[in-house]
């Protein structure tokens, strides 16, 4: 896998439920910063856990997932690529229910089968009053 893939493989693993696909995107010592929940993720099986509650429990919905602004940067063994991400709850029939747009930063280093995450951090920016995140972005 290149680093460029990383993008359409994990559209691709959200839209069909593919647990098995999404984590194998990333490295087994892979360190997560996420939004929800937790924040911090160090053990590879929560993050599998994760992935695997997330997509296993859409029911009849599906998560559109786009991504914007992508710049990637690399050397020969290391990588990394930042940009925005939207995710949309899509209906059986194709309606948007919900949708959220996060900032993603994504670190890769390179091993015999590809480049694998290491590294990824999701975050929204908060307005000033602390209270409220700005999707705007």
């Amino acid at each position: 896998m290149d680093i460029k893939d990383f993008f359409s493989i994990y559209k691709n693993a959200a839209w069909s439920k593919d647990a098995t696909s999404m984590k194998n995107l990333y490295d087994k010592n892979v360190v997560i910063f996420d939004m929800w929940d937790k924040g911090y993720i160090s053990n590879p099986l929560e993050w599998d856990y994760i992935i695997e509650d997330w997509l296993g429990n859409l029911g009849e919905e599906n998560v559109k997932v786009e991504f914007e602004k992508v710049q990637i940067f690399q050397s020969e063994n290391v990588g990394f690529a930042t940009g925005l991400i939207v995710f949309q709850a899509i209906s059986k029939e194709g309606m948007v229910l919900r949708a959220m747009k996060n900032r993603i930063t994504l670190g890769f280093s390179k091993f015999d089968d590809g480049w694998k995450v290491v590294h990824q951090h999701t975050s929204a920016p908060i307005n000033s009053d602390g209270l409220t995140a700005i999707f705007d972005i």
